[in-house]
């Protein structure tokens, strides 16, 4: 039973795991080409694309590739901060990833990433000729044009949230959980912001923050009636469960597999983690108490199907 389950979930999750990372690399103007006519319509994670490419590279090499591109071209506009902290939501086999991004980088010239190089990355990837540069010219490319124009930090993740939410009043505590910075970095760069008149500040405590998408129209080019930011989708929190959705279906198969009641758990475990970014990005998953003793590996299944479709539709 479970192996059936798990060769489900593995399609699901790594078939929608590969076409969202073919679909953003393409976007930031990378050698890649993908099956989409247009390009994303939502704000593309830069931290979040790279380690779910990292993760998904066994089923398509090619992605190691284009991770390898960005290192390039990319990597100034990359958070050695912010990678360290979305990287602990993934698989072990994932955290490697931060060594793996290192030590291509410092190759490239980036010493930032010097501390986190180390023996553990995978094997070098091929180098991807593509371009000297990367595009930031689609919408979905707002987030790393931000970092851009005022810097790799605090101040343009918490704008391109803030954006991202399309002008509604948002708490210190749901920035940080999204942008993955600490309640003290988010509070300190969000009230500066404010006093700069860049985005609004309410007048209680605790505070919340708005930046009207309107008001940074003309110098992001935003678009539409009225103006509006790529929206935020969570792919940080996303991308992490099909990562740890594709490590339980091979765990399933693997000669040192654990009992049914273990698996069970950890299946249940994986829905539970990202409970609350799937109610905050309205993804329509079945509650996992719902699902009892060996009954998880069902509502496994059924999340990883209902993130599957949802990744398609608001990509």
């Amino acid at each position: 039973m479970f192996e059936k389950r798990s060769e489900e979930i593995a399609e699901l999750a790594g078939g929608a795991a590969v076409d969202a990372c073919w679909a953003q690399w393409a976007a930031l103007g990378s050698p890649a080409s993908s099956a989409r006519r247009a390009a994303p319509a939502s704000m593309i994670d830069v931290e979040a694309l790279i380690l779910l490419s990292l993760h998904v590279s066994a089923r398509e090499r090619r992605l190691r590739d284009l991770v390898a591109w960005w290192a390039r071209v990319g990597s100034a506009l990359t958070s050695v901060q912010r990678f360290r902290s979305v990287a602990e939501a993934y698989e072990r086999t994932t955290i490697h990833g931060l060594a793996t991004f290192a030590n291509l980088a410092v190759e490239e010239g980036d010493r930032r990433w010097l501390p986190h190089t180390g023996q553990g990355a995978a094997a070098p990837p091929t180098r991807e000729k593509g371009t000297d540069a990367p595009s930031l010219a689609e919408p979905c490319a707002l987030w790393p044009r931000l970092r851009a124009g005022f810097g790799v930090g605090a101040k343009a993740d918490v704008l391109a949230y803030l954006l991202g939410s399309g002008g509604a009043w948002v708490s210190t505590k749901a920035i940080a959980f999204a942008t993955d910075y600490s309640t003290v970095t988010v509070r300190s760069a969000a009230s500066e912001m404010a006093l700069a008149g860049f985005i609004a500040e309410t007048g209680e405590r605790p505070a919340e923050y708005s930046a009207d998408p309107a008001a940074w129209a003309a110098l992001l080019d935003l678009r539409g009636n009225p103006p509006a930011a790529p929206p935020w989708r969570f792919w940080a929190e996303i991308f992490a469960f099909l990562a740890g959705a594709i490590a339980w279906a091979g765990a399933v198969s693997a000669p040192d597999a654990a009992g049914s009641h273990v698996l069970a758990s950890r299946a249940r475990d994986l829905m539970e983690r990202h409970e609350r970014a799937f109610a905050l990005a309205h993804v329509p998953v079945p509650h996992p108490a719902g699902y009892k003793g060996l009954e998880a590996t069902d509502g496994l299944l059924a999340t990883t199907r209902a993130v599957a479709e949802w990744v398609e539709a608001h990509l």
